[in-house]
């Protein structure tokens, strides 16, 4: 079964799906790891581990596709791609929408910002007009049709910040009759707003972004889930932790010379080797390898690929 389908029946399900931003193979694999069933790839969070650069529109079609699609197969679970505003206008969204398709994804967000885009909890945004964000999104929704019709099309807009709350609470009402999976209202500023998106918009799945320090309350799951909240992603959590773990204890063996008191949070060699499934080399090399190279690759020692 694609896993766009299996993402799909299980938006079908009462349960909140909680899909935490990832931004490459290895930090899908650890959410993996930790029990999540889905994960939101987080263009965010690409920007700074491909380019080291800021959420600002940087990032080409195929540099995002390449992230994607190393991403999803890295894991066995759903994940949702971020495009962006697709590349361009509605004849660049039709293409990408078939490149994230191909690349793996189960589905994708789409948003109405002008390019370049800008992180949705940065300022100085802009927003297209919703009738030529419309279509797009009916550009994003006839291009899946003859590769995947599971794959999940989210609405994202930026309005707010734009336009105010009405007009974002409009654009989401407008495309939610035109047919998308799925409404994104980015970077809402307060409790009211979150509360009022879910019950104006009760009919359709709602996506909630979280980001510690970003615009938008940090709302627990279990509260976001019973306003009606169906996509709950904390976005950058993963992204942040990395990058606060390994300064610090990069810190430490500048100043110190040794990590030794950063142990007990640092994976042991023997435990990174789970990670990253050293198991499943060991065993297509035993599956297709000679005897002899086996023996000779290992000096009959245990077989840990340094």
């Amino acid at each position: 079964m694609r896993k766009s389908t299996l993402l799909r029946n299980r938006l079908q399900e009462p349960r909140a799906v909680v899909a935490p931003g990832v931004y490459d193979s290895l930090s899908a694999r650890i959410c993996e790891m930790a029990g999540f069933e889905a994960l939101q790839h987080s263009g965010y969070g690409t920007a700074a581990a491909v380019l080291g650069q800021p959420d600002v529109g940087l990032l080409t079609l195929s540099e995002m596709v390449s992230q994607v699609r190393a991403t999803a197969r890295a894991v066995n679970i759903p994940v949702v791609g971020d495009s962006d505003n697709g590349f361009g206008n509605a004849i660049n969204v039709y293409r990408t929408v078939q490149e994230y398709i191909n690349a793996g994804a189960a589905g994708l967000f789409l948003e109405d910002q002008v390019a370049p885009k800008r992180c949705g909890h940065m300022e100085g945004k802009q927003v297209i007009p919703y009738e030529e964000m419309e279509g797009k999104l009916r550009a994003a929704m006839d291009a899946r049709k003859d590769i995947d019709p599971d794959f999940i099309i989210i609405y994202r807009t930026d309005a707010i910040a734009v336009n105010g709350y009405s007009d974002a609470l409009d654009r989401a009402r407008k495309a939610a009759e035109l047919g998308v999976d799925m409404i994104f209202i980015e970077a809402m500023e307060t409790r009211e707003q979150i509360k009022k998106t879910a019950s104006e918009l009760k009919d359709i799945p709602l996506m909630l972004n979280l980001i510690e320090g970003g615009k938008t309350p940090l709302v627990p799951v279990n509260e976001a889930e019973e306003m009606g909240y169906k996509w709950i992603v904390p976005a950058l959590s993963s992204l942040y932790a990395a990058a606060r773990g390994m300064l610090d204890v990069m810190r430490e063996i500048k100043e110190n010379g040794v990590s030794d008191k950063y142990l007990d949070k640092l994976f042991t060699f023997k435990e990174f080797t789970e990670v990253v499934h050293l198991e499943n080399i060991k065993k297509l090399e035993e599956k297709y390898l000679p005897t002899s190279v086996i023996e000779e690759k290992y000096h009959g020692k245990e077989k840990i690929v340094g």
